[in-house]
């Protein structure tokens, strides 16, 4: 039995067409394709495409790893600023509940007198701190400070420049504003709550976690306060 040459020379013949331009578009744009792949390996422009991904990828990786530690420094141990949000926090609990009245005018007056040197040892150090989130917590406290100092002012009480605050003996008790004294230091939303939950917040972070404080959280999500004085800084203002 013989082999037709006849038919396998047409078949070398379609094959060969196919490749240098008589096949499909499809078939062109592939041929194309290996060519230039196989151009550019020869040329070893492909091997500078290369080496230049795998640099990138490498800082890249480098960059993260630095992210990593930055993040980690950020949120070093603090036992300075944990033990000043401590002593912050018992003042500013016990204002929630003191009498702001003329028959207890003494007894405020050292309880805010207190809450005033805690405070400012709290901004001090937590301004300072090197941790980032015990930083965000004092920034928020002066910020909330700063845009109500006419209301401090008030009763005594004023803002310094180096983000402490002062308090003026004569004009807390000469004044006798006592609806001022409450609506800043009694109850729910007040100045003298929010330090307490600020400074509890502080602590933890300061102090890798460990809670200072009893409040609790709702389902939500959301800071559930044990005082419920409708008096808030906000309406006062």
């Amino acid at each position: 039995m013989g082999i037709s040459l006849n038919g396998l020379n047409s078949g070398l013949a379609d094959t060969y067409s196919s490749l240098l331009g008589g096949g499909s578009s499809s078939s062109d744009s592939g041929v194309s394709s290996i060519l230039a792949d196989y151009a550019s390996i020869k040329n070893g422009s492909y091997g500078k495409l290369m080496k230049s991904y795998y640099a990138k990828a490498k800082a890249e990786a480098e960059d993260d790893e630095s992210g990593s530690s930055a993040a980690s420094s950020s949120k070093e141990k603090d036992t300075l600023t944990a033990s000043s949000a401590s002593s912050a926090y018992k003042a500013a609990e016990k204002l929630l509940t003191t009498d702001f009245s003329e028959e207890n005018l003494d007894e405020a007056y050292d309880a805010v007198s207190d809450f005033v040197k805690q405070y400012n040892s709290l901004i001090k150090n937590g301004t300072s701190s090197s941790n980032s989130s015990v930083r965000k917590q004092a920034q928020y406290l002066y910020d909330t400070m700063y845009s109500n100092y006419k209301l401090f002012a008030k009763i005594g009480i004023t803002l310094n420049t180096d983000r402490t605050l002062s308090l003026d003996e004569d004009t807390f008790k000469d004044k006798g504003n006592y609806s001022t004294m409450k609506t800043l230091f009694n109850g729910s939303n007040s100045f003298a709550d929010k330090v307490s939950y600020k400074a509890s917040q502080m602590y933890r972070y300061a102090n890798e976690g460990k809670s200072i404080t009893a409040k609790t959280y709702t389902s939500s999500g959301t800071y559930s306060a044990t005082n419920t004085s409708d008096s808030t800084i906000d309406s006062a203002m």
